[in-house]
């Protein structure tokens, strides 16, 4: 998932930079929208397994654990963790 940000931005720029080239300004405008898409996938993903395993495995673990109310705290421990590394 760390790569797919540079991927973005790298197919964003080309389909810019590409102005003579409309074949190859579409075709990195179609790699933009599908990691775009892949991303989108990826976090719904990601917060629907989270919260699952923090609410199902962690909370009866850990007896300082509270249940995640929202995917949107799933996220956000995905961030913060993210950020720690």
């Amino acid at each position: 998932m760390s790569g797919c940000i540079p991927s973005m931005v790298r197919s964003g720029l080309e389909g810019f930079m590409n102005q003579e080239d409309a074949a190859a300004k579409k075709e990195s405008y179609i790699a933009l929208v599908a990691s775009l898409i892949s991303f989108v996938i990826a976090l719904v993903i990601l917060s629907l397994i989270g919260k699952f395993l923090w609410n199902g495995v962690i909370v009866d673990l850990f007896t300082f654990a509270k249940p995640a109310r929202s995917y949107m705290q799933i996220l956000g421990l995905f961030v913060f963790t993210s950020l720690l590394m």
